[in-house]
């Protein structure tokens, strides 16, 4: 590397809101936490063949909670 370069300035620091996250000031929204009314009504808007998909992966899901 040349020595121009200052190494304290390269290293990864994480996310700007990790900060937060960690100290409650926010909290993360699950995308997989709806109303069962609420992911029929999304499901059918779907065609049947991104219907038997979706329902796999929240089935899947699901198991492993």
């Amino acid at each position: 590397m040349k020595a121009k370069y200052n190494i304290s300035t390269l290293k990864r620091r994480g996310h700007p809101l990790s900060e937060k996250i960690r100290k409650n000031e926010i909290t993360l929204l699950n995308p997989f936490d709806i109303s069962d009314e609420d992911f029929n009504q999304k499901l059918a808007e779907l065609n049947p063949e991104e219907r038997g998909f979706i329902t796999a992966v929240r089935n899947n899901r699901i198991l492993k909670a």
